[in-house]
């Protein structure tokens, strides 16, 4: 089973493009991603690296040793096994020792990073849309101190501004891992195959491979009406079970798709102040964080 391991990680940061580009690495004849556990369970996520943190906090999740090394024994001779967990960035330090401890020294990271005010509002409508969140934006940045140590099932999605502080993150990986490969998400929006084939030069996987990236993953920018709309798509129901009778399958994504629509808003732009507030809060970092990359991020907090 060791051969049968990741031997590259995908670990962040959040609501940065991590979504899309696991499922166009999954499309790579030479890539293995795990889809589904033992169970036929949906998991993109396994987050087993830090189960000591958020396994009471989160759930969807992979628990146990055995089972997160079950997610790989489909592995047959493709070049690259990986997964992607976005909370691995949050949690670095966890993170970093037991990569070392479980999977060895020579493991490839990946890491996407966004302007962090952006990303922090895209992070709160994504709970918001799980109905997680209580607050306003603009609330719920004042109390983010201490809010995850009093919650003990409160998702750690709600560190808004401090999951922006990428510097010590990004630095810690730099300094642990020989091979750490940086996309940022504007490059990934505009530059897609760009992008795409400078990860399989990190990875040393064939780009010369048919990968469909023009379908985005998790784009975001809106959100669901109510938690009871959300309820009848996202969740088993009669209403579904009916429809999957009647209907062709091709005919119930097209209706899907626009009842979905129908049964969702588009989300409003951050407030002017609120954005001027974020971007003095991150400027320090993104000035370190320029440095550390040798290349010029300040732009996101003008």
């Amino acid at each position: 089973m060791k051969n049968k391991l990741p031997n590259f990680l995908i670990v962040g940061a959040a609501k940065s493009g991590t979504s899309s580009l696991h499922n166009y690495l999954n499309q790579h004849p030479e890539v293995f991603m795990p889809s589904y556990d033992k169970n036929k369970m949906k998991v993109k996520e396994p987050r087993f690296l830090i189960k000591d943190l958020v396994e009471h906090k989160l759930h969807n999740g992979i628990w146990s040793w055995k089972e997160y090394q079950s997610l790989f024994e489909d592995v047959k001779d493709e070049k690259v096994i990986g997964e992607s967990s976005v909370l691995y960035l949050y949690y670095y330090k966890h993170t970093i020792r037991n990569i070392k401890l479980r999977l060895g020294y020579n493991v490839k990271i990946i890491i996407m990073l966004r302007n962090p005010a952006d990303r922090a509002y895209s992070a709160f409508h994504h709970v918001s849309r799980g109905f997680q969140e209580q607050y306003s934006f603009e609330e719920a940045l004042t109390i983010e101190e201490g809010r995850l140590e009093n919650d003990n099932n409160l998702t750690p999605m709600v560190m808004y501004k401090d999951m922006g502080l990428y510097y010590k993150m990004v630095k810690a990986y730099l300094d642990a891992f020989e091979h750490v490969h940086i996309i940022l998400y504007d490059d990934f929006r505009d530059k897609t195959d760009e992008v795409l084939d400078n990860v399989y030069h990190f990875l040393a996987i064939d780009k010369n491979q048919i990968v469909d990236s023009v379908g985005k993953h998790n784009v975001g920018g809106k959100k669901w009406k109510s938690k009871k709309l959300k309820q009848i798509f996202m969740k088993s129901n009669i209403i579904k079970w009916i429809l999957k009778l009647i209907l062709p399958k091709q005919v119930r994504k097209v209706v899907r798709e626009k009842l979905v629509n129908l049964s969702m808003q588009t989300v409003v732009p951050m407030q002017f102040n609120t954005r001027r507030m974020l971007n003095e809060f991150f400027k320090d970092d993104v000035e370190k964080l320029s440095e550390l990359l040798n290349k010029d991020l300040t732009h996101w907090t003008k």
